[in-house]
C-alpha cells in the first residue's frame, strides 16, 4: 500500500469518528478528564502557557477547555480529520483558538510554544513518522517548555488487540519505556512524569511528561 493511500485510509477512518468525539466532548470521558488533570498540574512550571499546540486536537473540545483555563493563551489545534477540522472551526475558533488540518511537521507551523499536548494520540504515528515528528517537536518547543502525552499501555493494546479488536484504530503502537526514551532523546527534552492511571481497567493508561530545559547549568 503506498503511503498516499495509507493516509487516506487513515483520515478516511477519523472522519467517521466524529460522532464518538462529539459524544465525548458533551457528556465526558474519564480518559480526557485524567488526562485533564495531568495537563493542569504539569503545565509549565514558571507560568501559565502563552501558546499552546494540541496535536490530534478532533473537534476542539480539549483545546475550548484550554481557552477557558487560559483566556490570554493563544490556543492552536492541529487533525489529520478534514471532518474534525470542520466541526472544530465552527464551534469554537476564535481570536485565540486556531484548527489546522494536516500532519506535524517542522515545516507546518512558524512558531514556537510554551505546551504542547499528544492526548491519546501519539500510540496512532506510525514508527517510520515518528523521527519527522520529534524534529518538530524540537523545532517548535520553547526552552522550560512542556510536552504532555497520555497513551494506552502497551499491555491495555495487547488485551484490547485480543479481547476487543473492534477497538483498534488503524494504527496502534505500543508505546514502551525505550519508545519514550528515544521521544526524549529526539526532542532534546527530559523525562519529568512517568505515571500509570487506572482509567477503566487497572494500568491501562500511561501519562509521560517531558521538558526541555537549555538552563540546566543555571
Amino acid at each position: 500500500m503506498s503511503d498516499q493511500l495509507r493516509e487516506e485510509e487513515i483520515v478516511s477512518y477519523y472522519n467517521t469518528v466524529v460522532q464518538t468525539k462529539l459524544h465525548n466532548y458533551l457528556y465526558g470521558n474519564p480518559r480526557v478528564v485524567a488526562a485533564w488533570k495531568t495537563i493542569l498540574d504539569y503545565k509549565p512550571k514558571q507560568n501559565t502557557p502563552l501558546k499552546v499546540l494540541e496535536v490530534g486536537c478532533g473537534v476542539g473540545g480539549v483545546c475550548s477547555r484550554m481557552h477557558k483555563k487560559w483566556p490570554d493563551a493563544y490556543i492552536t489545534g492541529i487533525d489529520i480529520s478534514t471532518k474534525s477540522i470542520e466541526i472544530a472551526n465552527k464551534l469554537f475558533a476564535n481570536s485565540k483558538i486556531k484548527f489546522v488540518e494536516g500532519i506535524l511537521t517542522p515545516e507546518t507551523f512558524n512558531e514556537t510554544f510554551d505546551l504542547i499536548i499528544f492526548m491519546d494520540v501519539y500510540e496512532h504515528i506510525a514508527v517510520h513518522d515518528r523521527p519527522t515528528v520529534h524534529a518538530a517537536i524540537k523545532k517548535l518547543l520553547n526552552n522550560k517548555g512542556r510536552l504532555v502525552l497520555s497513551v494506552p499501555t502497551p499491555h491495555n493494546l495487547k488485551w484490547s488487540a485480543v479481547h476487543k479488536p473492534e477497538t483498534m484504530q488503524p494504527v496502534d503502537e505500543h508505546i514502551s519505556l525505550s519508545v519514550v526514551n528515544q521521544l526524549a532523546l529526539d526532542t532534546d527534552t527530559e523525562v519529568l512524569l512517568y505515571k500509570i492511571k487506572d482509567i477503566w481497567n487497572v494500568g491501562d493508561y500511561a501519562h509521560i511528561v517531558f521538558e526541555k530545559n537549555s538552563d540546566f547549568e543555571e
